[in-house]
């Protein structure tokens, strides 16, 4: 890691907060709205609504409790992942369904790309953006190989069938953009919309994609594998680390050798080489270039920290696909 200065850092960043509803296993991604409520999907296929969160009239609301929306669908299990808002609708991907839409006001939902919508189906959807008009989706599939179940193969493995599509919200045409891409698990569209900026966990890097061309324009090295990318309030980018490689592991080998050591432990085997146990996000500026690293090496409040979402008092929600609860923690120091 010694390559990468702004991650020369010690310090205690991400336990400088409280842990809310500890009963909530997984938050992977957190959406908030305009009046600070979240929104999160749980490892056990639950989409809630947390109103007044970490607040003494704190609510919470699940939003698929009227409703199964994989019923009918060959595959049977749910996983949301990265959520999104636009108005009064909250978008999803869902790793086994597709891209998910709940209609907030009626309480109903609407599936905008089934699994099998397009050709080969997905695998695994991961995460979404959506434009400011709200028309336009643009939504990544992590491997055409692996799902869900076997993430942690495709992590130590590291091929890149990765896709990159884009949904006409209204008439559901989907488009495929770019593909090839390795292990793509997070996604933001920049300030003017002409680009999206990605993650490809299984290259350690971001990647800014040119969406009218389907051109990747830059590349961001990382010392380890990236998750979810979100904006901050006042400009440039979050992203979340759910763990920190150090020097000589396996993330950071050559592809050939990662195929090899992921079939020699196969599935069970392989979280235990991950140190889930930590908690680290980094602050990008406006033209992408990662600024500093904020930290909880011990863990006591945040762990596999997946994504970090802004309330408007500079309050960070910070997303874990496997913590229990969600942890808010005071970002006003972070600036």
């Amino acid at each position: 890691m010694e390559d990468f200065e702004w991650v020369q850092a010690e310090n205690k960043d991400l336990q400088r907060g409280i842990k809310i509803l500890h009963e909530l296993v997984g938050p992977d991604s957190i959406a908030v709205d305009e009046h600070d409520n979240l929104y999160t999907g749980l490892i056990d296929g639950r989409v809630m609504k947390i109103m007044n969160p970490g607040k003494a009239k704190q609510s919470v609301v699940e939003l698929t409790k009227s409703f199964d929306f994989a019923e009918g669908s060959k595959r049977n299990k749910k996983r949301p992942l990265g959520l999104r808002l636009h108005g009064s609708k909250l978008y999803f991907a869902d790793a086994y369904q597709g891209i998910i839409m709940i209609d907030l006001k009626s309480q109903t939902y609407d599936i905008i790309v089934d699994y099998d919508d397009v050709n080969p189906p997905l695998i695994l959807p991961d995460d979404l953006t959506i434009t400011s008009d709200g028309k336009t989706i643009y939504f990544i599939d992590m491997s055409l190989k692996w799902t869900y179940d076997d993430v942690a193969i495709s992590i130590l493995e590291g091929q890149c069938s990765g896709r990159l599509f884009k949904v006409d919200v209204l008439t559901k045409n989907t488009e495929l953009i770019l593909d090839s891409l390795c292990l793509p698990n997070g996604i933001e569209i920049v300030e003017n919309e002409t680009h999206v900026l990605m993650s490809e966990h299984g290259r350690r890097r971001l990647t800014l994609v040119n969406i009218k061309s389907a051109e990747v324009v830059r590349h961001i090295a990382f010392p380890t594998g990236t998750d979810s990318i979100r904006k901050r309030k006042n400009g440039g980018y979050w992203v979340g680390m759910p763990y920190i490689a150090e020097p000589g592991h396996f993330a950071t080998w050559g592809p050939v050798f990662r195929e090899i050591f992921a079939g020699a432990l196969g599935s069970g085997g392989i979280f235990t080489k991950f140190d889930l146990s930590q908690g680290a996000a980094v602050k990008l500026n406006e033209y992408f270039d990662p600024e500093s690293i904020h930290l909880d090496l011990e863990g006591k409040l945040c762990r596999a920290v997946t994504e970090i979402s802004e309330l408007s008092d500079g309050t960070l929600a910070v997303g874990s696909f496997i913590a229990n609860g969600i942890a808010l923690v005071d970002g006003s120091a972070f600036d």
